[in-house]
């Protein structure tokens, strides 16, 4: 038996553009998913409730094939990661999967194979996932993501945040999907966002790491507006976001695909606590630590 546990993450700035080239700001967060994986003799691999279809396990066949086993497995989830709503679940189950399989089996944590074992698994459930999920859930921490730099581990000084789950789940793919289309139909608008976001994120940076909560709060209403535009927003986001502008964020937008999912929001530290509480009147509300470790071998 072998247990390890991988984090959920935000996008702190660039999520949909990033799939066209534009970079992404993302961080791990402190809600883990934990995977506990044992061996079985018969040779198939399935989690402890008798399913197959879902990333842990492709993720754990990935790290069998890689290795040449052919070893039958039983998967065990555990995870404080709300699904489907943009906080990068499955990437969390996924990346713990093949990190507690290949440790089980090879006694050893090789980060590129559950990198790439990860991102076999998510495709169990995404359209064309960017990579974004798959590296933070490997690497932790906080980064710049590009489709084709992949994930730069760097330095922020924003410790954290408030993460808002409007309950409404959505698909990610269908929304990528979405953004696709409109970039088709209004290429001209589509660049000049695309060129818009980039310069966003990479000012967003800069914020980050002087701590600029203001600025960075101002940026991150822009982007939010930007993803309003190529209709990946939703009512249930734009209530949360104006219940914590209202409450005293000085920004707030929604992290990850979109179409429900979460929203996230910055304010000075004195000030989380009491926007979290007018908030959670109506949506479930978290006080996340960023930058956290990525998967890690945990006591089962």
């Amino acid at each position: 038996m072998r247990a390890a546990s991988a984090p959920g993450k935000v996008i702190l700035f660039g999520e949909h553009f990033v799939v066209h080239g534009s970079p992404a700001i993302v961080a791990s967060i402190d809600l883990r998913a934990t995977a506990i994986v044992e061996l079985m003799e018969s040779g198939d691999v399935r989690l402890s409730d008798g399913s197959r279809g879902n990333p842990a396990v492709r993720a754990a066949e990935h790290i069998l094939s890689r290795l040449g086993a052919s070893t039958g497995l039983i998967i065990e989830i555990r995870s404080k990661i709300p699904q489907s709503v943009g906080l990068g679940s499955s990437a969390a189950v996924a990346a713990s999967s093949s990190a507690a399989t290949l440790h089980l089996l090879a006694g050893r944590l090789d980060h590129s194979m559950i990198l790439e074992a990860s991102y076999e698994g998510e495709k169990t459930v995404h359209y064309m996932p960017s990579g974004i999920d798959t590296s933070i859930a490997t690497f932790g921490g906080a980064g710049l993501y590009t489709r084709s730099d992949g994930y730069r581990r760097l330095d922020i000084e924003l410790e954290e945040i408030l993460v808002v789950n409007t309950g409404r789940q959505r698909r990610t793919g269908d929304l990528v999907l979405r953004v696709k289309e409109f970039s088709e139909k209004k290429p001209e608008i589509f660049k000049q966002l695309l060129d818009e976001a980039a310069r966003i994120t990479m000012e967003g940076l800069d914020h980050l790491r002087s701590k600029d909560l203001e600025k960075l709060g101002r940026l991150m209403n822009r982007n939010q507006e930007l993803l309003r535009t190529v209709g990946v927003s939703s009512p249930e986001i734009e209530e949360a976001v104006a219940l914590c502008l209202e409450a005293g964020a000085y920004g707030a937008k929604l992290t990850g695909a979109g179409g429900g999912g979460c929203v996230i929001a910055v304010a000075d530290p004195d000030k989380l606590d009491k926007i979290a509480p007018v908030v959670s009147r109506k949506f479930e509300v978290f006080r996340v630590k960023l930058g956290v470790d990525g998967v890690r071998i945990e006591q089962p």
